[in-house]
């Protein structure tokens, strides 16, 4: 009696080592079904159980929650024994950044076909690694027989990975003449699994889409006003994964202004009420200054398509040069010059008739009185 409770205890006391199983995984349609991993095994108790790993992903995106469901079903039990009990099930991570996990509650299975099931939870953060592998196992008493799973046979590989996210290119930053037309960015993102984009000036929402792997998206950036602008595209994977680029867009005015040219101007002296009328247009206008015969005679600030108005009263008689010019805001400018001919005027030319018949009048009264004289003498 002594030695079978001898026999007994060290029954009890003996971690017995589960044979190896079969492993069967479920095919992967993509990176993000789910999969379920089994281990079928037979105790040394000739019971017939199953280990399994349930995930609802094999690929993940830190911040998101994950799950994990292990579970053990008992497919057939062993001569003579009837349950199982006190079990645990294990789930580890391979990658040495984890301790095991392990359920707190104990359950029983006593039908064949019974299971006992769990579910473990995951937040991958920024200190997960790219990939990890995952084993499971499980410890529990058979019938008054301690039945221990030997962990390190029955290590269950599985990678789970953080998929990589879309690619894409980055085009050259863009610098247009404003009101040029033809300018666009053109991105091109790659990955298996495209989902949608977002395209932003600034923080506002442009353009949003679904995309395709290796074809262009393609912006327009044409009808900008003079300035500096930002473009940021957003791309999506259906993993949940992204990636951006952003481009600057500079529109810049290198044009000079426009400015007509008003015909050249000839009037007689003294005559009121004419002036010199141009007209100039930019889109960005800063100041003008006017010149005569190379000297500033006015300057000031000007607007677009307004008119630039001069008189021309009180010049003296000659040949006057009158040259405006004009300038935007990028220092771009523009020059017209008019000639102005004063003549003198018929007035004037009264004047001097009027001081030459004076003058022959005068001399012709002289001439009379000399020959009076004459005549006086002689008779």
């Amino acid at each position: 009696m002594k030695n079978n409770l001898k026999s007994m205890k060290f029954l009890y006391m003996l971690f017995i080592i589960l044979s190896f199983g079969i492993l069967v995984q479920t095919p992967l349609i993509d990176n993000t079904s789910a999969a379920i991993y089994t281990l079928n095994m037979v105790s040394t108790g000739d019971s017939v159980f199953t280990v399994y790993l349930d995930l609802d992903t094999t690929a993940w995106t830190r911040g998101t929650t994950y799950s994990f469901d292990i579970g053990l079903t008992v497919n057939a039990f062993g001569p003579g024994i009837d349950e199982f009990f006190n079990i645990i099930l294990w789930l580890e991570f391979l990658s040495g950044l984890w301790d095991y996990y392990d359920t707190a509650d104990w359950g029983i299975v006593d039908t064949e076909g019974g299971s006992y099931e769990n579910t473990f939870y995951y937040v991958p953060d920024e200190s997960t690694p790219d990939t990890f592998s995952l084993s499971i196992g499980a410890e529990f008493f058979e019938t008054g027989y301690l039945l221990t799973d030997e962990w390190n046979n029955y290590v269950l590989d599985i990678v789970v990975s953080d998929p990589a996210p879309p690619l894409i290119t980055h085009p050259i930053d863009i610098t247009y003449e404003e009101g040029d037309t033809g300018n666009e960015i053109s991105w091109t993102a790659t990955h298996d699994s495209p989902d949608v984009y977002s395209i932003y000036q600034g923080i506002t929402l442009v353009q949003t889409d679904s995309w395709s792997s290796g074809i262009p998206i393609i912006y327009s950036v044409d009808y900008l006003l003079k300035g500096d602008y930002e473009y940021t595209l957003y791309v999506w994977d259906t993993n949940g994964k992204s990636n951006n680029d952003s481009v600057n867009v500079h529109v810049v005015d290198n044009s000079s202004p426009t400015i007509n040219s008003p015909v050249d101007i000839s009037f007689e002296e003294y005559t009121t009420g004419l002036y010199i009328e141009w007209i100039a247009y930019d889109s960005y206008p800063a100041s003008y200054e006017l010149k005569r015969n190379g000297a500033v005679i006015d300057a000031g600030i000007w607007e677009a398509s307004t008119q630039l108005r001069f008189s021309l009263d009180n010049l003296e008689p000659g040949t006057h040069l009158y040259c405006l010019t004009v300038t935007d805001k990028k220092y771009n400018s523009a020059i017209d010059c008019v000639e102005v001919e004063v003549i003198g005027t018929a007035k004037s030319g009264k004047n001097s008739i009027l001081a030459t018949i004076i003058s022959v009048v005068t001399l012709l009264s002289i001439a009379s009185i000399f020959k009076r004289k004459i005549n006086k003498v002689i008779g």
